[in-house]
């Protein structure tokens, strides 16, 4: 883990900032991916990953295109590595974008990191990316996602019912949306202020 390289700031929040992932991260990322709880939040129901096949993720992922925007959450006063969110599937034409965020360590759940790292890319997504509409997935069984998206703005939008199974037991895919209108754009147009 990175403790005494200083990180760019890309995006600032309260408590946390977004930046850019470095290769050294990947080991501590690897350390992470461990954990059955976090891969069944995100997906990868019963999956664990290795250093190597986290080493692909970065080469992927440490590559901004234009259908896709990664950072890396810091928690600011450490300057600590504490998960990830990503604007992806970008459409310009349209102003749409799928979100998906991680906060790594369940120490850290439920202390608001993932709320304001949803919160911070969603408004660079619209300043910056000029996005009018992000949609996101989240499991049913995931209840303290569900909450922490409406916390932000997300509102349910559809369910895809019994979609996913864990432990025998099916859950809906749940389905969220948030647009332009509803977010404050505020701290976005003051990077640009100070830049002057």
């Amino acid at each position: 883990m990175l403790t005494r390289m200083a990180r760019l700031r890309i995006v600032e929040g309260d408590a946390i900032f977004l930046g850019r992932f470095v290769k050294e991260d990947v080991p501590d990322i690897a350390r992470h991916f461990q954990n059955l709880e976090l891969t069944a939040y995100l997906g990868s129901i019963g999956a664990t990953y290795t250093v190597e096949e986290e080493q692909g993720w970065y080469d992927a992922e440490s590559r901004q295109t234009a259908e896709r925007r990664t950072f890396a959450v810091f928690e600011k006063a450490l300057e600590r590595l504490i998960g990830a969110v990503s604007l992806f599937d970008i459409n310009h034409r349209h102003g749409t974008a799928t979100l998906g965020v991680v906060i790594y360590d369940p120490e850290d759940w439920g202390r608001g990191f993932g709320s304001e790292a949803v919160r911070l890319a969603v408004a660079y997504g619209m300043f910056f990316l000029d996005l009018h509409n992000v949609m996101l997935q989240v499991f049913a069984y995931n209840e303290r996602g569900v909450a922490a998206y409406r916390k932000v703005g997300f509102r349910e939008i559809g369910r895809r019912t019994g979609a996913v199974v864990l432990g025998g037991q099916r859950f809906d895919q749940v389905y969220m949306e948030i647009t332009r209108d509803s977010v404050d754009l505020t701290a976005m147009r003051a990077l640009i202020r100070q830049l002057r």
